[in-house]
């Protein structure tokens, strides 16, 4: 009869928190929806991600496991895959704001390189990258090559695709799932169970390094690239037409002097001028800034050309260094800019 019970009761909240989802999605403005192809995108980066982490550090711990005279709990994890997701997606640490910021990011960016693609014009070949691997620079060279490499990875089937983490949000992953494992583990009641997860998460993280990320390995090529205002537009387009937004990315912020992470915010960033305003902060023409918002609204379903359109009169007629102080404040430390952000949520 308890049980009955406590199912029952069970039950009774589940309705509740099915109702208040349901009740926030109607209310939920259509603009601040994702669209199904970013839902799926992030979710499968997000489990591809998960499992990735979770076969190195589970495989790891296995093999310390089994030399260390604890067989059974070294079975278990050989024998269940994908024991850390629904505990992490059950316990809500998946709902953490950065990570999700993260990978909605990618995500965005991936499609958008897709769309870029496929909207090429045919018959047009992509030679940016090959172009730079052949500079007679050497340090533009060998970073175009890396870069490519790097790129060439990035782009696998989603089912293989992991998300190219900061190593800051990895390592919080990595012991998500390092924890996540140790549950599974419990009935073991082994201390070598803690020492082993230790070590292969340790281990994981090891190899993850932050210049390793295609954000920086293309901003380590537009440093060395370090375009002049006159070369600039082109290489934005050609970087855009390939279907390289990274790189995009990459070259603004190399001209704007801001942190990739900020340039990419201003290129995702489709409620504001700020893009267009940065643009022409560093000197691009009307003409040009229009090239780059049209390639940008045929392949991001989130932007509008008619509001680009709206846009581009205002902003094609600013003096680029009133652009530039609109945008100028980017710049700053971005520790700072969110201590601002936070104070002036708070009454005084």
């Amino acid at each position: 009869m308890t049980d009955v019970l406590a199912r029952a009761a069970t039950a009774d909240r589940r309705v509740d928190a099915r109702l208040a989802t349901a009740i926030a999605d109607i209310f939920l403005p259509e603009r601040d929806r994702l669209d199904e192809r970013t839902r799926a995108t992030v979710a499968a980066l997000l489990e591809a991600t998960v499992a990735a982490a979770e076969r190195e550090i589970a495989g790891h711990a296995a093999r310390l496991l089994a030399t260390r005279g604890a067989g059974e709990a070294a079975q278990r994890l050989n024998a269940n895959h994908s024991l850390a997701l629904p505990r992490l997606a059950a316990s809500g640490l998946l709902r953490d704001a950065d990570l999700m910021a993260e990978l909605i990011a990618q995500a965005r960016i991936d499609l958008i390189d897709a769309a870029l693609i496929a909207n090429r014009a045919p018959g047009t070949r992509a030679t940016l990258l090959t172009r730079l691997a052949e500079s007679r620079d050497g340090v533009i060279r060998s970073r175009a090559v890396t870069y490519m490499v790097a790129d060439s990875r990035r782009r696998m089937p989603n089912a293989a695709r992991r998300a190219d983490l900061p190593v800051a949000l990895h390592r919080r992953l990595a012991w998500w799932i390092a924890a996540a494992l140790r549950e599974q583990l419990d009935a073991f009641a082994d201390p070598a169970i803690d020492r082993a997860l230790v070590e292969a998460t340790q281990r994981s993280l090891s190899v993850h390094e932050e210049g390793d990320r295609i954000a920086m390995l293309a901003a380590s090529l537009a440093a060395a690239i370090a375009p002049e205002v006159a070369d600039l537009p082109p290489l934005m387009v050609d970087a855009l037409v390939e279907g390289k937004l990274a790189l995009f990315v990459a070259l603004l912020a190399q001209a704007v002097g801001v942190d990739p992470a900020e340039a990419r915010g201003l290129v995702l960033d489709v409620d504001s001028e700020r893009l267009w305003l940065a643009l022409r902060g560093v000197g691009l023409a009307r003409a040009d800034i229009a090239r780059i918002g049209w390639l940008l609204c045929e392949a991001d379903a989130w932007r509008d050309a008619e509001t680009l359109a709206d846009m581009l009169g205002p902003v094609g007629a600013l003096e680029s260094e009133a652009a530039a102080q609109v945008v100028a404040p980017l710049t700053l430390d971005a520790d700072y800019r969110a201590a601002i952000r936070a104070l002036a949520r708070v009454q005084p």
